[in-house]
Parts: structure tokens; C-alpha cells; sequence
């Protein structure tokens, strides 16, 4: 049995990768939400699908991180994928009005917030042999392609690439461990955070589904091999720059 972890499995793209993964039987999947009680989907999701396990998770906790790590140990001993897919995406402001706060924020949940999740559950993923660590990054992380992008992505855009940098870091350290450590773009995908945005796109900018990314997603990642650890890719599988 393979066993995944996606955080952020509420809404959105995660929760249509549950979905995705939970299709194979031979698929054990930890679920993460800040607040399962009002995960009404996700929870209907579970009760119909023996191997999804919610699990509480605040992406600044480290409290939650390490509970949910218990609770994988109890069940499986071991994780061989984990998908940091929670993040924020609230503020939109040019470097001059950007509120110091969101720009926190946006750090603590977006680059802190999947540091503590790898620190908590790296001693699982030792335990398999497989050890894939991937984490939603976004185009606006890259330094090359934002300044290319039609919204003033501040605080969401430097939290990324600080995320960015982490997973290189993670993947230096831990390449000769058999990590395949990668920040994946997920798409330019039309959920709530799209939504945010989306006035701020040109009309020909296409915006996909959140379950045609989290197929991309998934391809992704049951392909990736151990030559595109650390690198930036998309959810089609090609390489972006740094």
C-alpha cells in the first residue's frame, strides 16, 4: 500500500487530488484541513472511502504537524508522498501598499508552513523507499516569469519563492538520502484564489479546472523520478526557471 499525504484537502485543488488518488484501492491518503469538522465534502468524501484518513491541520502549527504524524504512524507506519498543497493567496498590492502583516501572513503559511510538515513527517518517508516531497508552488515564485505576470503578487509571490528555495535546500540535503523533493506550478486553475484575480488577467487567459489540475498533479508525481528532484516544474511536466 502506498501511502500519501495532502495537506490543504478541504476545497480547491486538494480536495480534487484526494479524490484522484482515492480512485486507487492500493492508495492510503492522509487528508489534511484546518478545521475537518466543516470539511462537509471531504468528510462525505471519507465516509464513503475506507483508506482516506482526515487528519486536523493548521499550517503554522506545529502542534497539528506532529499529531498528524502520530496519527500516520498509527496507520501505516510510513508515508512515501507527501503534497504540501495548503497556501494563501489574499493580498494583491504593489510593493508600495503591501500590508507588512499579509506579507507575514503569507510567509508563515506559504514557506513556514511546509518547512514544519516536512520536519514532521521526514522520519515517515525514511521509513519507504519512494520519498517524494512536492509542494504547490505558483509562476509568480519565479523571479523570471513574474515580472512577466499582469497582477502585483508581493506578499503571495515572494512567500512562493521562499518556498521555492526550501525545497531546493531540502532536495540538496536529502537527494542522497533518495528524496525527490519538487515545487510544482499547479496550473493557472480556477478556484477561489483564481477568482481573485482572474479581473486582473487578460479575457484570452485560460484558466483550468481543479480536477484537470489535480490529474496534471498527479501524473506528476507518480512519474517523477529521482533527475527532476529540485527542479521547478509544471503541472504538465515541463521545467520553469527559478
Amino acid at each position: 500500500m502506498s501511502a500519501w499525504f495532502i495537506s490543504g484537502a478541504n476545497r480547491g485543488i486538494g480536495l480534487e487530488l484526494v479524490k484522484v488518488v482515492a480512485n486507487d484501492p492500493e492508495k492510503v491518503i492522509f487528508a489534511g484541513a484546518r478545521n475537518p469538522s466543516k470539511a462537509a465534502e471531504l468528510q462525505a468524501l471519507a465516509s464513503s472511502n475506507a483508506n482516506i484518513h482526515i487528519v486536523k491541520l493548521e499550517s503554522t502549527s506545529v502542534a497539528d504537524a506532529t499529531a498528524a504524524a502520530d496519527k500516520v504512524r498509527q496507520v501505516t507506519g510510513g508515508l512515501d508522498v507527501v503534497v504540501a498543497n495548503a497556501g494563501i493567496a489574499q493580498h494583491w498590492a504593489k510593493a508600495t501598499e503591501v500590508h507588512l502583516d499579509a506579507l507575514s501572513e503569507h510567509l508563515q503559511v506559504n514557506a513556514v508552513g511546509p518547512i514544519i510538515l516536512f520536519q514532521a513527517l521526514y522520519p515517515l518517508l525514511l521509513q519507504r523507499k519512494t520519498r517524494k516531497f512536492i509542494a504547490i508552488s505558483t509562476l509568480a515564485a519565479s523571479i523570471t516569469i513574474a515580472t512577466q505576470l499582469p497582477i502585483p503578487a508581493t506578499a503571495y509571490g515572494a512567500s512562493k519563492a521562499a518556498l521555492n528555495y526550501i525545497l531546493r535546500s531540502i532536495h540538496k540535503e536529502h537527494e542522497s538520502d533518495g528524496f525527490i523533493v519538487i515545487p510544482l506550478h499547479p496550473g493557472v486553475v480556477d478556484t477561489d484564489m483564481g477568482q481573485n484575480v482572474a479581473p486582473m488577467f487578460p479575457p484570452e487567459q485560460k484558466f483550468i479546472s481543479p480536477r484537470e489540475s489535480a490529474e496534471s498533479i498527479f501524473k506528476v508525481v507518480e512519474s517523477a523520478t529521482p533527475e527532476q528532484g529540485g527542479h521547478f516544474l509544471s503541472y504538465d511536466g515541463t521545467e520553469l526557471p527559478w
